[in-house]
């Protein structure tokens, strides 16, 4: 993205005090031995329902009007100040909107999730004004074909991230914010609240990654919750795994275009570097599809018969999710934490006229964590190696449910498998020279 730092460029392989090989080895030889010491450990679910501590008195603050309606129009202020960028802010790099949408919304989106839950969809800016309008809330529930409307649009997000030529420019953010806007509102007139939860990227993005937040409503109270219940426990909507492989892909994507031998390849081919890009991401998201959905065929030759109709592409849905907040992690830390400056300072002056809405635009960007590249580097690999560790342990306890005991390892060998894959070809794509 022009004008801002590249995504993972301050940790690297030589930031590393163990041989990179030897790394990638030691974070395979742990998705492992996690297999094992779950497969020891129980060999029935134990996470069947969803369960917490009740805290009925943050409840009570959090659903209160004050509270809702200021959080509510403190964000849809950010958005609109944000348009006025877009549309009447210069075309230079301190327009804040390029950073505003792809480290505050995208990234930022993870970490609001993470830590407040499905809040996303009470703040949204386009819910707020169906509830201005409403004067109640616009709670929906999850239509019948689930979040793949939602699958799709992430995946023309990642198209407009990593492959869309001159992407942070206005000129071309204004087509893709009208598509956008034209997408959301036109399915929301028609299908109302419904068309958010499923279809707009942002939602589906934050709502899934919430599944794995301590923070959950059950029965209506917000809950401390273990996020591996949550996430074994909640029902999947349809699609949830495709939202996740979509993620993973077009991230896997995101390394491999940064890659010098990628880099090398484009530039002295004499195909347009557009067509690269679309068919490189389109490959990945395939590729990772591809294993996945390999390996749930395997195991569901072992489930019980009565389990079949269902297949276990759908229930280990929710299973990938830690992988993607790794994968966040892992990527985007850096990003955030630079970039995510930048657009706090250059947000004062959407127009470009020398202004100061907030008083922040004469603050300076604190770049301290250049300092720490062994740190960042570790983060990246524990962001990985953690994230696919939890996975597999979500996956087994979704996975015994439908299989005969005797059957349980052997069973599940393909997936941890495509976990191992994943973690080494993560941990591959993202240090890659």
């Amino acid at each position: 993205m022009t004008g801002l730092l590249p995504l993972h460029g301050v940790g690297s392989r030589s930031d590393l005090p163990l041989p990179f090989a030897l790394v990638v080895f030691g974070a395979a030889l742990v998705v492992v031995l996690t297999f094992v010491l779950v497969l020891r450990s129980w060999g029935r679910a134990r996470w069947t329902e969803p369960r917490g501590r009740a805290l009925p008195g943050l409840t009570r603050l959090v659903d209160h009007p004050v509270t809702r309606w200021a959080l509510r129009l403190l964000v849809l202020a950010a958005n609109v100040v944000a348009w006025v960028a877009l549309w009447a802010g210069p075309d230079k790099v301190s327009n804040p909107f390029p950073g505003f949408l792809f480290v505050w919304v995208w990234v930022g989106l993870v970490v609001v999730s993470l830590l407040t839950g499905t809040s996303w969809s009470a703040l949204h800016p386009v819910r707020t004004l169906l509830a201005w309008r409403a004067g109640s809330s616009t709670t929906t529930p999850m239509p019948r074909w689930g979040v793949w409307p939602g699958a799709l649009a992430l995946a023309g997000f990642g198209f407009l991230e990593l492959v869309q030529p001159d992407r942070a420019t206005t000129g071309v953010l204004r087509w893709w914010a009208l598509a956008w806007l034209v997408w959301v509102v036109a399915g929301t007139l028609r299908h109302g609240g419904a068309w958010l939860a499923s279809s707009d990227p942002f939602e589906v993005y934050a709502s899934a990654l919430a599944r794995i937040s301590p923070w959950q409503r059950i029965d209506g109270v917000i809950c401390w919750v273990n996020p591996l219940r949550q996430v074994c426990s909640t029902p999947a909507p349809r699609g949830l795994w495709g939202v996740a492989l979509v993620l993973l892909g077009t991230t896997a994507f995101d390394s491999l275009g940064s890659s010098l031998a990628w880099v090398r390849a484009v530039q002295s081919s004499a195909v347009p570097a557009l067509a690269w890009g679309t068919v490189g991401l389109l490959a990945m998201i395939a590729l990772v599809v591809a294993l996945y959905w390999g390996a749930c065929a395997l195991l569901d030759r072992h489930a019980r018969p009565e389990h079949t109709p269902l297949r276990s592409w759908h229930r280990l849905g929710p299973s990938l999710l830690p992988i993607v907040v790794g994968y966040v992690i892992a990527h985007y830390t850096t990003l955030f934490v630079l970039e995510g400056q930048r657009v706090l300072i250059t947000l004062s002056d959407p127009l470009g006229r020398g202004q100061n809405w907030f008083g922040t635009a004469e603050w300076g960007v604190d770049a301290s964590i250049f300092e720490h590249p062994s740190l960042v580097a570790w983060l990246q690999v524990a962001g990985i190696v953690i994230g696919h560790a939890v996975a597999v342990v979500a996956a087994h306890d979704l996975a015994v449910r439908w299989l005969p005991t005797e059957r349980q390892m052997t069973a599940q060998v393909p997936i941890l498998a495509v976990m191992v894959v994943f973690t080494c070809g993560g941990l591959l794509l993202l240090f890659a020279p």
